[in-house]
């Protein structure tokens, strides 16, 4: 099975590379892609991005929520708008 060139066998065909030389594989192979693998490339890595950005969040709020920090925003809202009714 081809998707956007790539073939699905080649991934399992090669081997691991180690972590250390990951970066200059990696450049290797990005020369040889074509544009519409680019652009599938930079999709998989916005993704990527928008995930741990995801994750970020999560545990910052997650944290935030065990620390107490959301007991009173209700209230804090209800407060905000009494004293700021709009016409």
């Amino acid at each position: 099975m081809r998707v956007y060139g790539f073939s699905m066998k080649s991934r399992h065909a090669s081997a691991p590379v180690p972590p250390e030389r990951l970066k200059p594989v990696l450049h290797e192979k990005i020369e040889r892609m074509n544009g519409e693998q680019l652009v599938l490339l930079d999709r998989v890595l916005l993704q990527l991005e928008a995930e741990q950005a995801a994750d970020h969040l999560s545990e910052a709020f997650d944290a935030d929520h065990t620390q107490g920090r959301f007991r009173r925003v209700a209230e804090l809202i209800r407060q905000f708008r009494a004293e700021r009714r709009y016409a």
